[in-house]
């Protein structure tokens, strides 16, 4: 099958771009024939809240794409219709998760529905977006006019298709959950030769907080929840490792005010891949404070790494972390929750209780599933 994948590709970074760099793999080695056509860039610089939208990892997957969309640009939307309709596809692959690429990816769908024959498949991270905004509705509607099928990676974004688009046809929607990202090269020390590697405590109790800190990702519950858990565990620390799409500001004086200054490192930064597999090698646990979500990369990346998992239960998250077995559920936005759960995780056995576990079950969250999804659209 000819198959092309719409989205963000290296030299640009981030979890989505990192997602169709291995899809795009995995489409090639089922024996598909993959063309990546990607963006210019994801945003303008004034819209953005980082330090750089380009990859700086030494260790990248090149899919060679072809950059022809930027998202407030209509004449890159019509070359990026070009690029698609001179490969000749079966199937033309999007990855939607924000509104603000509606009016883009509605004029390319459009044009490849009308033009080429071949069929629109989006793969949704979101219907809802976790930050919404006025008119957000009306664009993901204006997307979604121009899709032949659905892919939803959790059950909650399943559910909330439904309930913004009562009238979606239930048979173009096939569910695939989001699989391990078997791209991060495991670290090949022991926990000990990680921590020293990043700079961390050799000894004691680590929890990670890993990825961009946004507000409805909860760092700062966690920090909140810190000093209860330190009461339990006075050897316990939290590990920042991501960058701040929030005022770092407030949480140093978050920080301060708890008088946890000894008891948190923060590493302000974009990880490269290549130290991927060191912090989740140098910390006990994961730590998924969030106050929403659909489904999350970090989880999938923390069991392609045999790491546990404490998250709360909110969107799909809970559906992927089986309590007790590859980590523990609580319920949202309580420092009390949080605290109690680090506490039943080492009470347990801490990480080397549940590393089996997450053998066992990672194997739910398979590429293969999401290839068949998408490729099983093509033979309709």
């Amino acid at each position: 099958m000819k198959i092309v994948l719409v989205g963000p590709a290296y030299p640009l970074r981030g979890g989505i771009a990192q997602y169709l760099a291995v899809l795009y793999r995995k489409l090639q080695a089922a024996g598909h024939e993959v063309k990546f056509v990607s963006f210019i860039k994801q945003f303008p610089a004034w819209l953005f809240p980082g330090k750089s939208q380009t990859e700086t990892s030494a260790e990248v997957i090149n899919v060679q794409p072809t950059a022809r969309f930027a998202p407030l640009g209509p004449r890159s939307w019509w070359r990026t219709y070009r690029e698609i309709a001179k490969f000749n596809p079966q199937l033309v692959v999007f990855k939607f998760w924000m509104p603000f690429f509606a009016p883009g990816y509605w004029a390319v769908s459009r044009w490849v529905r009308k033009r080429t024959g071949a069929r629109v498949v989006y793969i949704l991270d979101n219907v809802i977006s976790h930050e919404r905004r006025a008119g957000d509705k009306l664009l993901t509607r204006l997307a979604f006019s121009q899709v032949d099928f659905f892919v939803a990676q959790s059950r909650a974004v399943e559910r909330d298709l439904y309930t913004w688009f009562p009238e979606t046809d239930r048979t173009r929607v096939a569910f695939a959950a989001h699989p391990t990202y078997d791209c991060y090269p495991p670290f090949a020390g022991t926990q000990t030769e990680a921590r020293k590697v990043l700079g961390l405590p050799q000894d004691g109790k680590l929890l990670l907080f890993f990825g961009f800190v946004r507000h409805y990702k909860g760092l700062d519950l966690l920090l909140r929840a810190l000093p209860q858990i330190r009461k339990q565990h006075p050897d316990a620390r939290v590990v920042v490792a991501g960058e701040f799409y929030e005022p770092r500001k407030e949480f140093d004086a978050l920080i301060r005010e708890l008088q946890m200054e000894d008891a948190v490192f923060i590493h302000d930064d974009y990880c490269p891949n290549e130290k991927v597999g060191v912090y989740f090698a140098a910390c006990d646990c994961v730590v998924l404070p969030y106050r929403s979500a659909t489904q999350s990369g970090i989880i999938q990346v923390a069991y392609a790494l045999n790491a546990p998992v404490i998250t709360t239960d909110v969107g799909g998250l809970g559906e992927v972390v089986f309590e007790g077995v590859t980590g523990l559920v609580v319920p949202p936005e309580s420092t009390d929750a949080l605290a109690t759960a680090v506490d039943t995780f080492f009470a347990r056995g801490g990480r080397a209780a549940f590393e089996a576990g997450i053998r066992q079950e990672a194997h739910r969250f398979s590429w293969e599933g999401l290839v068949a999804a998408i490729t099983g659209f093509g033979e309709r």
